[in-house]
């Protein structure tokens, strides 16, 4: 077993006990101190507590799972910037319409922005962005897109 997860095992435990000895003193402060209404504050701190957990819950589940090759319908037009395949020309932005596809390429977490390809969009304006460009889009600016899990290519083509 690796000594660096034990020592990180010992540490959480060590740490969960110190929680469990805070718990127990502040309770017995507490009923000592208050004995009417320990019950009451009791209750309170552990309906405060349920409230943060399930509210700490239903943030975790809103945000959707993005996964390179994914295909995104979006449920409102976005904003992107096009991604130039040489440097000289300049990234310029366009616009992905309501209910057209994108393609996922890639993620970047770490500054929260997507590479796609626009797979479907609406043509009649030139401020649209063209099927097929590869284009940058901001997941903020994402609101409850319908997201398709595709399967990768595993052909190697």
């Amino acid at each position: 077993m690796n000594l660096r997860l034990v020592l990180t095992f010992v540490a959480l435990g060590f740490i969960v006990l110190l929680l469990i000895i805070g718990i127990r003193t502040a309770v017995r402060w507490l009923k000592i101190h208050f004995p009417q209404r320990a019950n009451a504050v009791l209750f309170g701190v552990c309906l405060l507590l349920a409230g943060a957990g399930w509210l700490i819950a239903v943030e975790m589940e809103d945000q959707p799972t993005f996964r390179p090759n994914d295909l995104l319908t979006l449920q409102e037009p976005v904003v992107a910037k096009t991604i130039m395949s040489d440097r000289e020309s300049r990234s310029t932005t366009c616009v992905v319409d309501l209910h057209e596809h994108l393609g996922l390429l890639e993620l970047e977490n770490e500054r929260g922005t997507m590479r796609a390809r626009v797979e479907s969009n609406n043509t009649a304006e030139p401020l649209y962005c063209p099927i097929g460009a590869e284009v940058r889009i901001e997941a903020a600016w994402l609101h409850h897109p319908t997201i398709t899990h595709r399967q990768a290519d595993t052909d190697g083509l």
